[in-house]
């Protein structure tokens, strides 16, 4: 039982000095909705133009859910990414219009 207790009170200091505080949840992807301006499907790439004529150049991987169609230009898609390494990974594409978000309705309490 002591040796638990050392060993509970070790990792705990180790972790105070290290000076690391609790970070953010990581998020599972960025969302990101718009049209297939190019795309490369030899080096696994492509742009979509966004709202405001924002672009942004993706990249996909064999890990990359892709549902609703194939990848081509001109397709309009939703997507999910995260950026490591310096670029842009695709997560999910959704292939189709965009969904509007359902909206909420608070309920109204009884009287």
């Amino acid at each position: 039982m002591r040796v638990a207790v050392e060993s509970f009170l070790a990792l705990a200091l180790a972790a105070s000095l290290s000076g690391a505080a609790p970070t953010k949840a990581k998020a599972h992807g960025l969302p990101l909705s718009g049209r297939i301006a190019s795309l490369d499907a030899a080096k696994k790439t492509f742009v979509v133009a966004g709202a405001g004529g924002k672009t942004m150049a993706l990249v996909w991987t064999g890990a990359t859910k892709v549902s609703g169609g194939d990848l081509k230009a001109g397709e309009e898609v939703t997507l999910r990414y995260l950026d490591k390494d310096g670029k842009h990974i695709v997560t999910s594409i959704r292939i189709g219009p965009a969904v509007p978000p359902t909206p909420v309705v608070a309920a109204t309490p009884n009287r």
